[in-house]
């Protein structure tokens, strides 16, 4: 198939940022112990996690992390084998992520919001035979404890406190290994970076059940240095200091992963980091750390603004911060600027593109509503119901290209035929999401394929309708979905969660009033819900298809 002349020429390359390349040499032979390697050999004494006050530089990192490596394979943890992690943002995630890691296993990290069976999906479909959890999840574990083929499952305390659960032969804790083993392993496995699989990175799950993405070596270091193109650049021209982040992300998911927990290694920042999103420990770090980078989605941004604990503090010391996993509403980014003095970064891409395929850097062009160029290495089209690559303008299906890119979903042979072709010599990934080009190459996303609204035959964007929604000034989260309607089609309902001074003193046919006059007669929505939360993932992305099964259930 023929690939348009803006995709062979790489014409988005007359638009990049300062900084910003094309193209990027990627080591071959590099791997994720090599990235883990890096913190070491140039960045020892310098403080890696502070964690409630308690500071580990990289060195204690690495001598926990090889004492630990060495406790797993004498357990039996050999080269990839799949090592399940079932925790919290905590110094211990970093030493047993990067001890699996260091002996060559694969390594597949759980949503500590999971249940029971939610675990024994992920054990199960990953085909994880060692499992490192936190202590309080134990319940939920025992309930599937029988259905999981695990070897060994190791338990830890986030706070070094005494574990309660009793050893077994198969349930071992943490702290007792780290007394056993006390000489760091020195260790050397050899790494084929293109097939050698690091990551299975479980999908958000918002069709169907969750796929897990066989990321390898080679497609998360080059992701890697791909940011580390553009974070090097703003480290020197736009910070002017070194990185000093509040880490909120869940490391579980492989935005957080990517962009900071590895991304740390490369640059040797330090990190604030929080189990879970607790406001007021945000607000007292933010205060007193003054940390100078966040990396966040939008609900959690929305959160902060409009948290009382942040109602009196000083957010002039965040001068780098990145929205991704979730369409960026315009009036969040301004009201942010307007709060911060600073610009938000936005990025886009899945847990297929090894974390990122297209970012708009913050010394970049400003277009409202775009998501930015793409990564150097990265190729980004649309197509159409043919797989016909559409011209620059047009919208369809947003497709992407890159050494990123996942091998392919585990063990899932016909879901990989259905989201990868062949076209130009070139490898590509069906994104499900609709999008268009603008004439500079931007690409500006328009909805998940699957959440777009047919309204009397119009098609109609969820996102388009949140955007107009969030410029109400009561509205402090909205979704829309599209409801069945034997006349219509479909029929627009918008889910609001009301700003908590605004209870009570607006209606709903308020809200629909205000669409009204903002919105062509055919998009406005027909019925509005007031809520008290709004169903997410783990990650904080809203979850319109949990919107819709519900209201397939009513109307059943």
């Amino acid at each position: 198939m023929e690939l348009p002349d803006y995709i062979k020429n790489r014409s988005w390359k007359d638009y990049l940022p300062d900084g910003i390349t094309v193209e990027l040499d990627v080591p071959e032979n590099m791997s994720l112990i090599d990235v883990w390697k890096y913190r070491g050999e140039n960045y020892t004494d310098q403080v890696m996690i502070d964690f409630f006050g308690k500071e580990y530089t990289t060195k204690d990192l690495e001598v926990l992390t090889k004492r630990f490596a060495a406790a797993l394979k004498d357990l039996g943890v050999k080269k990839g084998d799949v090592v399940a992690l079932w925790l919290p943002n905590c110094p211990q995630f970093a030493i047993t992520y990067f001890a699996a890691v260091y002996l060559g296993a694969t390594l597949t990290a759980i949503s500590p919001l999971f249940t029971g069976r939610e675990l024994a999906y992920q054990i199960n479909d990953s085909g994880a035979t060692y499992l490192v959890m936190i202590d309080r999840f134990v319940r939920e574990y025992e309930k599937v404890a029988d259905k999981l083929s695990l070897n060994k499952v190791i338990i830890l305390n986030v706070m070094d406190e005494n574990i309660i659960v009793p050893e077994t032969n198969k349930i071992i804790h943490y702290d007792k290994l780290l007394e056993k083993y006390q000489d760091p392993l020195e260790f050397d496995v050899k790494i084929n970076t293109k097939e050698d699989i690091a990551i299975i990175q479980y999908t958000g799950g918002t069709t169907g059940l969750p796929k897990g993405a066989s990321l390898s070596h080679n497609n998360i270091v080059s992701m890697l240095l791909a940011i580390k193109q553009g974070i090097d650049y703003m480290i020197e021209h736009y910070l002017k200091e070194n990185i000093i982040g509040l880490s909120i992300l869940p490391w579980y998911h492989i935005y957080g992963q990517a962009c900071e927990l590895l991304m740390g290694c490369l640059v040797g920042s330090k990190s604030y980091v929080l189990p879970s999103f607790d406001l007021q420990r945000i607000a007292e770090v933010i205060k007193n750390g003054r940390p100078n980078l966040l990396l966040g989605v939008p609900t959690m941004f929305v959160n902060i603004l409009n948290s009382p604990h942040m109602k009196d503090i000083d957010m002039s010391c965040l001068k780098f911060v990145n929205c991704g996993a979730g369409a960026l509403p315009d009036e969040l980014a301004k009201e942010w600027e307007r709060r911060t003095g600073f610009r938000m970064a936005e990025g886009y891409g899945l847990s297929e593109t090894s974390t990122g395929a297209i970012t708009a850097h913050i010394w970049s062009k400003l277009k409202r509503g775009s998501v930015g160029l793409p990564f150097t290495n990265t190729l980004v089209g649309i197509i159409n119901e043919k797989l016909e690559f559409l011209p620059v303008g047009e919208e369809g299906e947003v497709v992407i290209s890159g050494p990123q890119v996942m091998v392919g979903y585990h063990n899932r042979p016909e879901e990989n035929k259905l989201v990868f072709f062949e076209a130009g010599g070139y490898k590509w990934l069906r994104t499900g999401d609709y999008g268009r080009l603008d004439n500079e190459y931007h690409l500006f996303l328009l909805d998940r394929i699957k959440d777009l609204i047919k309204y009397k035959g119009h098609s109609v964007y969820p996102r388009e309708i949140e955007e107009v929604l969030y410029e109400h000034p009561a509205i402090q989260e909205c979704a829309v979905i599209g409801v069945p309607d034997n006349i219509k089609g479909e029929d627009i309902k918008a889910f609001v969660l009301l700003k908590q001074e605004s209870k009570g003193k607006v209606t709903e046919q308020d809200i629909i009033d205000f669409a009204k006059e903002n919105l062509a007669a055919y998009k406005y929505p027909r019925e509005v819900k007031f809520v008290r939360s709004l169903p997410k993932s783990g990650v904080g992305k809203i979850l319109r298809r949990t919107l819709r099964e519900k209201e397939m259930k009513k109307s059943n």
